[in-house]
C-alpha cells in the first residue's frame, strides 16, 4: 500500500501541485469541482465587502481619538461635575448649600467616570483589531515576496499583543537563515529584522494604547486660569509723600491731612489697629500652652481680611496687601458671591463661576514689604545746623561676621527733601500702671552709615563726628562711601522709629526700631466661596525673591502717625487698648534686649502692626489701560516697563481636559502614534489589496499543505522557525504555503 505521506526529495512543480483533501476524498469528484467553483465567487464577494468594512471601521478609530486629543490640546472645560450637559451644572460654591451640592455632584461623577472607563477600554480594544490587521498585512507582504516569510512570524499577528512576545527569542532568530538552507541576501534578513521591530513597537504600543486612553478620556479636576484682563497700569507709589485725600480715609479732608492732623482716621482704623494688635496679644497666651501655636490677628477693608504675615514671607521681608487694592476687589467679590444681586444692584456672577466648584479671585497689583529689627541703645546727636543734624546709635549688631558697630543717621531736609521727622507721645495715667510718657519719633533718612574703633568702611566719618572738623566736612562724601553688598540696602532709604521713656533713669536711652521698605507686584488672591473662606481673608503670591527687591523706596514718616490715629505733636492717651499695652511693656523691654520673654515678643508684635498699618494705607496711582486688550497700544503697554501692566483674573476649580501632566502628555503620543498605524494600514490595505484571512482558513491551509521534507533534521524549535514559506492564493482564492528551497547537500542526504 502507498503511504499517505511519502518523503521523496523535491518534485517538481506538477507534483506539488496542492490537492484539496474534501476533493480528494469526494466519491464524485466532478460534483465537487463544481463546488469548488462555485464557492470562491460568493466568498471573493463576502470578502471584499469585508476588506474594506474593516479598513473603515480602523479609520473610523480616528474620530474619536482626534476629538479627545483636539478636547485636551484645548484644555476644555466641563465644568463643575463631569455629567455636566450644555455647560450647566451649578455647584452653588457660594450658597450655603455647598457642601450639599458638592456630594451630589461627587456621586454623579463616580458614576460618569466608571462609565468612561468602560469607553476607554471599548477604544484599545478597538485598535487591537487595527493593529492586528496590521501585523498581519506586514507578515503577507514579507511572505509574498523572496524566499518568504519564517515559521515563527506566521502567527505574529495572534502573539504580539503578549508583552513576552518581545522577548522571545524566536522572534530576534528567525530571520537569519538556517545553514542547510540556500544562502540569502543580507538586505533581506534585514527587512525580516526590521520587520520584528516594527512587530516589537507595535507590541508596547498595543499594551500601553489602555492607559494612554483613559488618560485622554477620563477629565480630570484642575485649577484653570480665566482670561487675563487688563486691569490697570501702575502709574506711582504715593509712599514718598505725606497722605493726602486720595490715601481714601472716609472722614477726612484736604484741610486736615495738609496739617498733618491724622487723628480724622480714628473712626475707622483706630478699632481696627487696636483689635488687630489685641489678637495678636491673645495669640501670645495661648502659644504658651503645650498645643497652642502663634496666630497673628487679621484687619478688614471694606469686604476683606489680611494678616500681613499670613500672606507670604520669605524669612526677611514681610509682605503687607495694600487697603486700596482690597478695595476695589471687594466689589468683584460682592458680584461673584451674588451679594450686589440680592442688594438690587443687577449685577450678577459670572456664568463660568457658577460652573465651579471653587472661585478663586485673583489680582495684580501694588504691595510693600519691611524688613527691619529693634535695639536697645544710646543715641548721640550731632546738629550741623538748623535743617541738618546726624543721630548715631550704639551697640548695632551686624552679625558675627561684622560685629557690633556704631550706626549713623543723617536727618534733616537739609540734607534731601525726603529726610523728614514725625513725633507724638503716647500717655496713660491708671492705677494698675506705672505713669509714663513716651515720646515716639519717626524719622527717614536716604543714607546711613556704619564704624566701629577700627574700621569705618574708608566713610572718615569717626572725624567728622568732632565738634572741631564737624562744620567743614564733607557729609555727602561721607555717607556715600561703599558698603559692602550685605548692608547696603539697610543703609538706603532706612526709616527708624524711637520709643523715649523719659521718666526712666536712663533718659539718654532709646529703644528704637528701624525698617527699610520695598516695592513689589504680587498677586492677591481670595476664595469667594464664604464656606472655606469665611473671614474673606486675602493672601499673597508671586512674590519676588529677595535677589529682585531692588532699592529700598522713600517712606514718609506720616504714614506712621496716620496709622496709630494721632495729630503731629499730638498726644495720644491711654483710652486706646495698644497704647496701654505697649506702655505696660516698654519698661521690660527696655531694660533687656529683645528676646524670647513675653514683653518684648509682645513690644515687637505691636510695633509690627503699627508699621504694617502703615504700609497697607499708602495708596498709589493708575494710568490708562488701552480699550481694546488686542490692539497694538495694548501690546506696547505689556512691553512699557515704566508702567506696569496689572492683570484681574480668576482661578476656577473644574473638571476639565489638558495636558498638564506627564502622563496625559505620554497618552498623547501614544495615540498619535496609534493614529500612524492606523493610517499605515489603511495606505497598505489600498496599495497591496492584502484580505486577511481567519484563523480556520490558515489552519485549513497549513493542514493541505503537503509535506516536502523541508523540516526534516530540524529538531529544535529555533530551527524549525528559520524554516521559511511564501504565502500565495491559488486559482480558488485559497492560501497555500510554497517552502522555500533547502540546499543541495540537505537534499541529496534525504533522498539517499
Amino acid at each position: 500500500m502507498k503511504p499517505v505521506y511519502e518523503p521523496l526529495g523535491w518534485k517538481t512543480e506538477a507534483e506539488t501541485r496542492y490537492q484539496s483533501v474534501s476533493a480528494a476524498s469526494s466519491p464524485n469528484p466532478g460534483a465537487q469541482h463544481a463546488s469548488t467553483i462555485s464557492r470562491p465567487r460568493h466568498h471573493r464577494r463576502s470578502r471584499v465587502i469585508l476588506h474594506w468594512l474593516s479598513h473603515f471601521l480602523s479609520l473610523l478609530w480616528l474620530a474619536p481619538m482626534t476629538t479627545l486629543i483636539y478636547l485636551n490640546f484645548s484644555h476644555y472645560v466641563i465644568g463643575a461635575s463631569v455629567w455636566c450637559p450644555s455647560g450647566n451644572c451649578n455647584a452653588e460654591s457660594n450658597s450655603e448649600n455647598a457642601y450639599t451640592r458638592a456630594r451630589e455632584l461627587d456621586r454623579n461623577d463616580h458614576d460618569t467616570n466608571g462609565a468612561l472607563q468602560f469607553v476607554a477600554k471599548g477604544l484599545e480594544v478597538w485598535f487591537m483589531f487595527v493593529a492586528t490587521s496590521l501585523v498581519y498585512d506586514l507578515g503577507i507582504l514579507f511572505a509574498r515576496k523572496g524566499r518568504g516569510l519564517p515559521v515563527g512570524y506566521l502567527l505574529s499577528h495572534l502573539e504580539f499583543t503578549d508583552i513576552r512576545y518581545m522577548f522571545n527569542p524566536l522572534l530576534w532568530t528567525s530571520p537569519w537563515p538556517h545553514r542547510n538552507t540556500v544562502p540569502e541576501k543580507r538586505s533581506r534578513i534585514l527587512k525580516l529584522y526590521i520587520f520584528a521591530l516594527v512587530t516589537a513597537l507595535l507590541t508596547i504600543l498595543a499594551n500601553f494604547m489602555g492607559p494612554a486612553t483613559a488618560v485622554l478620556v477620563l477629565p480630570t479636576l484642575q485649577w484653570i486660569d480665566t482670561p487675563h484682563i487688563m486691569n490697570m497700569t501702575f502709574d506711582k507709589i504715593a509712599a514718598a509723600h505725606r497722605p493726602t485725600v486720595d490715601a481714601g480715609f472716609p472722614d477726612c479732608n484736604a484741610t486736615q491731612l495738609a496739617a498733618r492732623n491724622y487723628s480724622c482716621t480714628s473712626s475707622t482704623y483706630g478699632p481696627s489697629m487696636d483689635e488687630w494688635a489685641a489678637q495678636g496679644i491673645s495669640s501670645i497666651v495661648q502659644n504658651e500652652n503645650r498645643d497652642g501655636a502663634l496666630l497673628l490677628g487679621s484687619s478688614q477693608e471694606y469686604a476683606l481680611t489680611f494678616s500681613f504675615n499670613a500672606t507670604a514671607n520669605d524669612g526677611q521681608v514681610t509682605w503687607v496687601p495694600s487697603r486700596q487694592v482690597m478695595r476695589e476687589m471687594s466689589h468683584e467679590l460682592l458680584k461673584t458671591q451674588g451679594r450686589l444681586a440680592e442688594w438690587g444692584q443687577h449685577e450678577y456672577p459670572d456664568k463660568v463661576f457658577n460652573n465651579s466648584l471653587q472661585t478663586i479671585l485673583k489680582r495684580q497689583g501694588p504691595s510693600l514689604g519691611f524688613y527691619g529689627s529693634c535695639h536697645v541703645s544710646n543715641v548721640t546727636d550731632l546738629i550741623l545746623d538748623e535743617t541738618r543734624w546726624i543721630r548715631c546709635y550704639t551697640e548695632w549688631s551686624l552679625g558675627e561676621e561684622y560685629g557690633t558697630y556704631t550706626k549713623c543717621l543723617r536727618l534733616g531736609t537739609g540734607f534731601d527733601t525726603t529726610d523728614y521727622n514725625a513725633q507724638f507721645s503716647l500717655y496713660i495715667e491708671d492705677p494698675d500702671v506705672p505713669e509714663y510718657e513716651t515720646g515716639v519719633g519717626a524719622y527717614f533718612a536716604d543714607k546711613a552709615m556704619y564704624f566701629n574703633e577700627t574700621w569705618d568702611f574708608g566713610s572718615g566719618i569717626k572725624s567728622c563726628l568732632t565738634n572741631d572738623t564737624s562744620p567743614t566736612c564733607d557729609w555727602d562724601r561721607v555717607f556715600s562711601a561703599s558698603l559692602p553688598d550685605e548692608l547696603r540696602n539697610t543703609s538706603t532709604n532706612v526709616g527708624l522709629v524711637s520709643y523715649e521713656v523719659p521718666s526712666l533713669n536712663n533718659t539718654h536711652g532709646r529703644l528704637y526700631c528701624e525698617h527699610v521698605t520695598y516695592l513689589s507686584f504680587p498677586t492677591y488672591n481670595v476664595d469667594s466661596s464664604p464656606m472655606s473662606n469665611a473671614q474673606n481673608l486675602i493672601t499673597l503670591s508671586d512674590i519676588k525673591t529677595p535677589k529682585d527687591y531692588g532699592i529700598p523706596i522713600v517712606l514718609s514718616p506720616d504714614w506712621y502717625l496716620a496709622a496709630w490715629s494721632v495729630d503731629a505733636n499730638a498726644t495720644l492717651d491711654g483710652n486706646r487698648q495698644i497704647v496701654k499695652k505697649l506702655i505696660e511693656v516698654l519698661p521690660g523691654t527696655y531694660n533687656s534686649s529683645l528676646g524670647y520673654s513675653n514683653e518684648p515678643r509682645v513690644f515687637g508684635l505691636l510695633h509690627g502692626y503699627a508699621l504694617g498699618q502703615a504700609l497697607s494705607m499708602v495708596n498709589y496711582y493708575n494710568g490708562s489701560v488701552p480699550a481694546d486688550p488686542n490692539s497694538r497700544e495694548a501690546k506696547e503697554a505689556e512691553k512699557d516697563m515704566t508702567h506696569l501692566v496689572l492683570h484681574t483674573w480668576a482661578t476656577i476649580h473644574v473638571w476639565a481636559y489638558g495636558l498638564s501632566g506627564r502622563t496625559s502628555k505620554l497618552g498623547t503620543v501614544v495615540v498619535l502614534l496609534g493614529s500612524v498605524c492606523v493610517l499605515a494600514r489603511f495606505f497598505l490595505g489600498l496599495a497591496t489589496g492584502i484580505q486577511e484571512r481567519s484563523t480556520v482558513e490558515v489552519l485549513a491551509a497549513a493542514f493541505e499543505h503537503r509535506h516536502q521534507g523541508e523540516f526534516e533534521g530540524l529538531e529544535e524549535e529555533s530551527h524549525l522557525a528559520k524554516v521559511r514559506y511564501q504565502v500565495v492564493e491559488d486559482g480558488d482564492g485559497k492560501q497555500r504555503f510554497i517552502p522555500s528551497k533547502r540546499t543541495s547537500r540537505w537534499s541529496h542526504a534525504i533522498s539517499t
